[in-house]
């Protein structure tokens, strides 16, 4: 096994921290919690530990972490450190900004392969 083999399976392996602070029960927010959850439960099962903060209840926390919009991402480890700003429903855009692998989509079959308009 080389260093390199040895780096992958340390960074997939890795324990995941996220802490996703949200406008109180905002419609923006509450998408933004299922979009986050979603991302986790499907591509970080079992290796994430993700904070939802409720950024007026928690003023300190947004202070800490530097938090100057809602709803933000923050991803703290593994490393490196990004902050995910705004709109966060887009699964694609959040998991290329947490160096996540893109999700495969089945394309529906074309007419010209067989399919048909019902």
């Amino acid at each position: 096994m080389t260093e390199a083999d040895d780096t992958d399976r340390v960074s997939v392996e890795a324990r995941w921290r996220l802490t996703l602070y949200v406008n109180g029960a905002s419609p923006r927010s509450a998408e933004a919690i299922v979009s986050v959850r979603t991302i986790c439960d499907d591509d970080l099962a079992g290796m994430v530990d993700l904070t939802v903060v409720n950024a007026q209840d928690h003023p300190e926390m947004v202070l800490r972490d530097h938090v100057l919009a809602l709803p933000t991402l923050i991803k703290h480890s593994p490393a490196p450190l990004r902050q995910l700003v705004g709109n966060l429903t887009d699964a694609t855009r959040v998991r290329e900004a947490l160096d996540l692998a893109p999700r495969e989509t089945v394309a529906p079959p074309s007419l010209t392969e067989g399919g048909t308009l019902r």
